[in-house]
């Protein structure tokens, strides 16, 4: 005979659960990184380029360096990227500048470039980014506003400040391209995608943050995404001048959980094709 549940044990087993989910979202999901790779063809891509690695980091959220920042930093030591870029949100306050450049000159390699953006915290934590450029720049790192500059194996990169601040200045940052066989487009709030000029040059890759991807999900959909994401949520994504990768990013904000979201590092790689 099956007995009834009751009530009581009904509840029970819900508060289980509930304690069971609050406890992987706040001591076990935070830190458990997603490393991922990813190709990216690019039809007459040249040889020299073929293989050309991009780790991305996004919406770190640095205080001090814990495991999850040891983590991304192992990952990218062993992958051995050519290029790595921070698209916004790296700190939320001036006190945490001395942990981005600890951060920066760990992920630095002899002959790999280091690029940011900067994102919607900068700016709302009132970080100077005349300070916050100079951080970077002791780490080996470059912080790029609105501009578009050319790397020197070749790659093309368009970079705005953050479109969710208001910063963004497509105008400045589209003004003079440089050409070439691979054009990536950086920023932190990717719904400045679907804001391009008709006449905007195409990119091969484009690389935001910002959405933490929902942070917290609940049957697999983001609960909540914050202004100036627009359609994206994360993953890749097509738009009417290239693809583009939204990550879920490193680190968390407001609450220091993560539900059925995990961080992540993708790992992009040039192919011809």
């Amino acid at each position: 005979m099956v007995r009834p549940v009751t009530r009581r044990a009904f509840l029970h087993a819900g508060c289980c659960a509930a304690g069971i989910a609050a406890f992987e979202g706040i001591a076990i999901e935070p830190s458990w990184l997603d490393v991922a790779e990813h190709d990216v063809p690019i039809p007459r891509l040249p040889a020299a380029l073929q293989g050309f690695r991009i780790a991305h980091l996004s919406d770190i959220h640095l205080r001090a360096l814990g495991s999850v920042h040891e983590k991304a930093i192992e990952a990218v030591r062993g992958l051995a990227p050519d290029l790595v870029v921070l698209t916004g949100d790296a700190i939320e306050g001036e006190g945490s500048l001395g942990a981005l450049e600890e951060l920066c000159r760990s992920l630095a390699a002899p002959g790999r470039e280091v690029l940011a953006t900067a994102g919607n915290w900068e700016h709302w934590g009132h970080v100077p980014l005349q300070r916050l450029s100079e951080a970077y720049a002791r780490a080996g790192a470059r912080l790029l506003g609105n501009e578009s500059v050319l790397l020197k194996r070749g790659v093309s990169i368009v970079a705005t400040d953050d479109f969710c601040s208001g910063n963004a200045d497509l105008r400045a940052a589209l003004a003079n391209v440089p050409s070439a066989p691979a054009r990536l487009f950086l920023t932190h709030a990717p719904g400045v995608f679907d804001t391009l000029p008709p006449g905007a040059p195409r990119f091969d890759l484009g690389l935001a943050g910002h959405t933490h991807g929902g942070q917290i999900r609940a049957l697999g959909t983001a609960v909540w995404v914050p202004p100036g994401s627009g359609r994206f949520r994360s993953g890749m994504y097509d738009t009417a001048h290239g693809r583009v990768y939204v990550s879920r990013g490193v680190g968390t904000s407001v609450l220091p959980v993560r539900f059925t979201c995990r961080p992540e590092l993708p790992v992009f790689r040039l192919i011809a094709g």
